[in-house]
């Protein structure tokens, strides 16, 4: 009798760890609610051979795609959250009573991601050259930064993530104001409000968030507009949060949202699955004028309501921005919605406009370390690379001259400063169409000035053909 108990457990035991790899055949788990790509199956041999990684590939698509993921995954997130008090992934934060955020945000909860002055410098430049450019083309331009989740409502945050004396989002806040660029400042205006107007599981703010959002940035344009202050509206407990979906897929806590009818308000244009499409065209017919927005996932509840306010709506989650959208359409109003996490995109992603012209500049030639790459991108002449940190302070702003060897003409354009894997924000990018460059042979000059002392840091001929 003995012995078959222990049989019994060696089978029960045996069939507890071979579930997961046999019931592939017909539980296999094909979702997932982290921000993750699952593992494809791999391939035994490749047109290279054999795959000396197939064992390794094989193990990560295991782990992705074993039978009643799902399920176990909740399990397991559910026991170490009540036991241990901690997150069963490292993209959640497990605040106190029943608080989720989101971990990409904790650096800058902790101020430990600051921007250097060049970083800051970069951004700025950036803006503004983004800002010119609308505003040349006849449109009206609007910067907005809807704020981390924690940096409004902190007090549910672990005790062991302190809060920093100074954020990124803090710092910029004054400098666009300095430099005149177009901000709707959020933080202030969500910190006006005594009541939550994010969601408890999610990183997001709720439907009254976006309400007051909207609102700023209808007051900010100056255009009479729809307040919903006096219009009804239904709360339904219906939302799953982002990141209760990542911690307990199959366990997620529905929390209240509020509703309004804003969909009488206006129509889509194109085929749209939902608001969180990567291009989504709108039309109200018994509205004057047109916004084209450049927005991240929280533009997907905003949407609705700027929609309503416009003729004509233009919603792209594209990046790098299509700045060539602003002549295509024409938009009254252009708006930049980005998200406090992600600021530093604006060192990263560059735009796809032709930079300006300005006046040529005459350097000497230095010797550095200057890295720089001239390809054809579609009909753009697209230039990047990094200039020698020795020649780089918190200022120093970056050109690029293109000298025609045939007619020998010149011409100089302002870049966009960009962020580096090694460097201080040293780093260049600039697109020029195709007609605005000389076909032939080509000298480019990069030419790196501080203060009032230029030099051209890197030279480079290319052969140019559209």
């Amino acid at each position: 009798m003995k012995h078959k108990k222990y049989l019994i457990f060696i089978i029960a035991v045996w069939a507890f760890l071979v579930f997961p790899f046999a019931g592939m055949l017909f539980w296999r788990s094909d979702e997932t609610t982290e921000n993750t790509e699952l593992a494809s199956f791999p391939e035994l041999k490749t047109d290279e051979g054999w795959n000396q990684e197939y064992l390794s590939e094989m193990g990560a698509y295991f782990e992705d795609h074993f039978a009643l993921r799902q399920y176990w995954v909740t399990a397991n997130a559910l026991l170490r959250s009540h036991v241990t008090q901690s997150s069963a992934t490292d993209q959640v934060v497990l605040g106190k009573n029943d608080w989720l955020y989101f971990s990409g945000t904790t650096a800058d909860y902790q101020g430990t991601n600051l921007f250097s002055e060049r970083e800051i410098y970069a951004i700025l430049h950036n803006l503004k050259l983004i800002q010119n450019y609308v505003q040349e083309q006849g449109s009206a331009f609007y910067l907005m930064v809807p704020p981390n989740k924690n940096s409004l409502y902190d007090e549910n945050m672990p005790y062991y993530y302190q809060k920093g004396d100074e954020s990124n989002l803090e710092m910029l806040t004054e400098r666009f104001q300095q430099e005149g660029i177009s901000y709707i400042d959020l933080y202030e205006a969500f910190q006006e409000k005594e009541e939550v107007l994010y969601f408890q599981r999610d990183s997001h703010w709720n439907n009254q968030g976006a309400l007051l959002a909207y609102r700023n940035l209808m007051e900010a344009i100056g255009k009479d507009y729809e307040t919903y202050l006096n219009a009804p509206f239904d709360v339904e407990k219906v939302h799953s949060g982002d990141l209760d979906e990542m911690l307990f897929p199959k366990a997620v806590q529905k929390e209240d949202d509020y509703f309004y009818d804003t969909a009488s308000n206006f129509v889509y244009v194109n085929e749209v699955k939902d608001n969180m499409d990567s291009w989504i065209e709108t039309e109200n017919p018994n509205a004057i004028g047109s916004i084209l927005m450049y927005r991240d996932s929280f533009g997907e509840s905003l949407l609705p309501f700027v929609a309503g306010e416009f003729e004509k709506g233009y919603f792209s989650r594209l990046v790098p921005y299509n700045l060539l959208q602003v002549e295509q359409y024409q938009p009254d109003v252009v708006v930049i919605e980005k998200v406090e996490r992600n600021l530093d995109d604006f060192i990263t992603d560059m735009p796809i406009v032709e930079c300006p012209q300005v006046e040529n500049i005459i350097a000497p030639q230095a010797q550095t370390n200057t890295e720089m790459t001239a390809e054809k991108a579609g009909s753009f002449l697209e230039i990047k690379g990094t200039v020698d940190e020795k020649y780089i302070q918190p200022d120093t702003q970056i050109y690029v001259s293109v000298k025609d060897e045939n007619t020998m003409e010149t011409k100089t354009f302002e870049t966009f400063y960009a962020k580096t894997e090694k460097g201080d924000a040293n780093g260049f990018h600039l697109y020029l169409k195709g007609g605005s460059v000389p076909e032939g042979n080509l000298q480019l000059n990069v030419i790196a000035v501080n203060g009032s002392q230029p030099f051209i840091v890197c030279s480079k001929e290319i052969t140019w053909n559209l």
